[in-house]
């Protein structure tokens, strides 16, 4: 018991110095060997808890997309709101989005994740979640098929965040979500009527709270 403590601790004390390092750094400028400093464990441990630095980028993401969608949830039951997933993964769109447009240390983690080949390369939360949205849609996609939307959207999110971010997109930042909103269920094949209606209900829901993302990425 008292070494599986030890082994834990160990654990716990590389993820969240490797948290820090990726907040103020990025995750491509972080090393395992900065990260093995920081948190006071041999560098060897990394990859004998996590696989690889990849494996620390991939839990970190998994976390931060989980715990969105659980604060979205949380938001939705104070206010006595009920959706459907469609509805809340839309929500749940608009806060990803306002994170990367106004934490800029979070959209550098993201980007990194995705120059990287992170997202591609690890098991992520977010093509089992598409699953689910794909099912509760009624639609009934292959895992090719939910792999495609799963990816194309990944990557489709890094370009325009990228481009707007050049200034090469003229539009606000709400035109701006709702456009990237509409390309998500696009690309799923929902209708145009269902797609609107979406982007317009969710829009009057979360202006009703909010939820950041801070220093070390810590949600509130």
């Amino acid at each position: 018991m008292g070494k599986y403590k030890v082994g834990k601790e160990t654990k716990d004390k590389i993820f969240e110095a490797s948290k820090a390092l990726f907040y103020e750094s990025g995750y491509t400028s972080t090393t395992c060997l900065k990260i093995a400093r920081e948190s006071g464990a041999n560098v060897g441990l990394i990859n004998y808890y996590y696989g690889s630095k990849g494996g620390l980028g991939i839990e970190l993401y998994n976390e931060i997309m989980s715990t969105i969608k659980a604060k979205v949830a949380e938001n939705l039951t104070k206010l006595g709101i009920q959706t459907s997933l469609l509805l809340q993964t839309a929500i749940e769109w608009r806060v990803l989005n306002n994170n990367m447009r106004f934490n800029k240390n979070f959209s550098r983690f993201y980007y990194d994740l995705l120059s990287e080949n992170v997202l591609y390369k690890e098991q992520s939360v977010v093509t089992d979640f598409y699953r689910k949205l794909t099912e509760s849609c009624g639609l009934d996609y292959s895992d090719f098929e939910i792999a495609f939307i799963s990816y194309s959207s990944a990557g489709a999110t890094q370009g325009i965040n990228l481009a707007y971010d050049a200034g090469l997109i003229d539009c606000s930042s709400q035109d701006f979500i709702n456009a990237s909103i509409r390309l998500l269920l696009n690309t799923m094949g929902l209708d145009a009527k269902l797609n609107e209606q979406v982007i317009k209900e969710s829009y009057a829901i979360e202006k009703n709270f909010t939820v950041r993302i801070e220093k070390n990425f810590v949600i509130i």
